[in-house]
């Protein structure tokens, strides 16, 4: 019966060992099905090192971190190039060559496969979502290529360059250099800083004339008042004027949060003239004056005319006018960054992914623009003698109308920048607030006879109206500026823009002349200048406009 029993027992455990022996004889066919038997893929990276099972019997598509990594982690060590590379190679089984591994590396972003190598996707979302970057943006954060660079297969320009420091742009459209040490002998310049020089093409509100020059009375209440006007009576000095602009500053920090700026601009100055003479005959300046007597069936005030030159009645004479204008200002500001967002867009005849980034801050500072303007009068007559021995009378006028407006105040602004590739675009508004300063300067006199002393007054600023007046006034600028970019290098830019100025509250020339007068107060030789009522002086409020077209470049360093 025991022989029996020990015969059964050696039977039943012989038959394992032979099966075993068999797999082990035949580990060519055998080890590929137990190994797919065993094949498990390992898909979420994020926890390749939380698992503590004993998965060396798997063949594993991506081993993300090995054993080796895993204990350099324990201690708190940054593994080298060499070691991550090795890190990252993907085991083949656990057979005879269970301790190969293939030797093509994982390929991470920026990198480009070979043939057989895995790449990895990127971990970020780049779906055209913007992202806010806050006031750190452009350091410590994504580059400015952001998933949209070569890396991916993008298309960038050369105000975007990727990096943290580059010679690119990783701040949309703010340049910043690497070399933060420079030689410096006699002069240091601040690190990072801009300057930019534009040409201006501008026009204005032209300066409103009254009627200063007509061929005859301009009143239609009389026969006889059939003059037409020769120079006044409209805008002049309406076509474009040429000028510069200057923008110039630094930054306080190399993120480009805080700056300090100032610039000015100044527009040449405009003229408008009229000269005549024998060639406009006749040719008379039209005045309003006050009647001593007035007709019941008229009014106290009547269209007359002063004679220059009129061959008819014995006058000879010249008659020349000039107008100016010329607008400057200047400012200084604080520029601070507050937001920025990025993304990804498609442009282009090949619908090219290119990155998108937008920059928005605030200005505060002081403005100064001033507006001077003039109108200047000469006329010069000879009248004829009034019997046969009498010598002709000349008579040589000179009359000044100027006016200033100076603008002093806070200056409130808001800037928007938008980068797509090369091209960049600009948009502004600022708002000035403060007092406008204003000035009117009248003068006048008379030579009789070429001797003598000048007499005070000529025809239209007389003693009533000649003198300078100023007072302030409460005033507002705002200004509209866009600007269109084209980046020729990573420092250089080109740029197309335009420009809208308004000003309130100014006074002009053309509107301080009042051509009312009174006729005793014209000098002559014979008696002393007295003083009238007409013309008159008030302050005459109006407004203000410029706009126009700028070219220009603008450097970064």
């Amino acid at each position: 019966m025991l022989v029996a029993v020990a015969a059964t027992a050696a039977f039943c455990l012989s038959t394992p060992l032979l099966a075993q022996t068999r797999s082990i004889s035949t580990s060519g066919l055998g080890s590929e099905q137990s190994a797919r038997a065993a094949w498990q893929p390992v898909r979420d990276l994020s926890k390749g090192s939380a698992a503590a099972t004993d998965n060396s019997g798997q063949i594993r598509l991506v081993d993300h971190q090995s054993p080796a990594a895993t204990q350099r982690q324990a201690t708190q060590r940054k593994p080298s190039a060499a070691q991550a590379n090795t890190s990252r190679l993907r085991p083949v089984g656990h057979s005879a060559t269970a301790n190969s591994v293939l030797s093509e590396p994982i390929v991470m972003e920026g990198e480009m496969p070979m043939d057989g190598q895995i790449m990895l996707e990127p971990m970020q979302h780049y779906g055209g979502e913007p992202m806010h970057m806050g006031g750190s943006y452009g350091c410590d954060d994504m580059g400015c290529d952001g998933s949209c660079g070569p890396a991916m297969g993008g298309c960038d320009g050369a105000s975007c360059s990727s990096g943290y420091c580059s010679n690119g742009d990783p701040m949309c459209g703010e340049y910043r250099d690497c070399n933060t040490i420079r030689p410096c002998i006699t002069l240091c310049w601040p690190q990072d800083g801009w300057f930019s020089a534009e040409y201006l093409m501008w026009w204005q509100d032209g300066v409103s004339l009254p009627p200063l020059a007509s061929t005859g009375r301009l009143s239609d209440r009389e026969p006889l008042a059939n003059g037409s006007v020769l120079y006044g009576g409209n805008d002049v000095i309406t076509d474009n004027l040429n000028g510069g602009r200057l923008d110039f500053g630094f930054w306080f920090d190399k993120c480009h949060t805080w700056g300090i700026g100032g610039g000015g601009f100044a527009l040449d100055r405009g003229t408008s003239s009229f000269a005549g003479g024998s060639q406009n005959d006749p040719l008379v300046r039209p005045i309003i004056t006050v009647l001593d007597n007035p007709a019941p069936n008229m009014d106290e005030l009547g269209e007359a005319m002063a004679l220059v030159n009129y061959s008819q009645v014995g006058h000879t004479g010249t008659l020349n006018i000039d107008v100016d204008s010329r607008l400057t200002g200047w400012n200084i500001y604080l520029r601070h960054f507050r937001t920025a967002e990025q993304g990804c867009t498609h442009t282009g005849p090949c619908s090219c992914p290119t990155r998108w980034c937008a920059r928005s801050e605030h200005r505060l500072g002081f403005r100064s623009v001033e507006l001077d303007e003039g109108i200047g009068i000469d006329s010069n007559i000879m009248v004829a003698g009034a019997g046969p021995g009498d010598g002709p009378l000349t008579f040589a006028l000179t009359e000044s109308f100027r006016t200033r407006n100076q603008f002093n105040g806070i200056d409130l602004g808001w800037y928007h920048t938008r980068s797509i590739g090369y091209w960049n675009f600009d948009l502004g508004l600022q708002l000035g607030v403060g007092n406008m300063r204003q000035s009117v300067q009248i003068a006048g006199s008379t030579i009789v006879n070429g001797t003598g002393p000048a007499l005070n007054g000529g025809l239209l600023a007389l003693n009533s109206n000649i003198g300078n007046y100023e007072r302030n006034e409460f005033a507002v600028l705002p200004e509209f500026n866009a600007k269109i970019g084209y980046q020729l290098t990573d420092q250089l830019r080109a740029t197309f823009g335009y420009t809208f100025l308004y000003m309130s509250n100014v006074v002009r020339p053309g509107d301080q002349i009042d051509r009312i007068i009174d006729t005793a107060q014209i000098p002559n030789a014979n008696a002393p200048t007295p003083t009238g009522t007409f013309p008159r002086f008030a302050f005459d409020n109006t407004d203000y406009w410029a706009q126009g077209l700028s070219f220009g470049l603008n450097y970064r360093w």
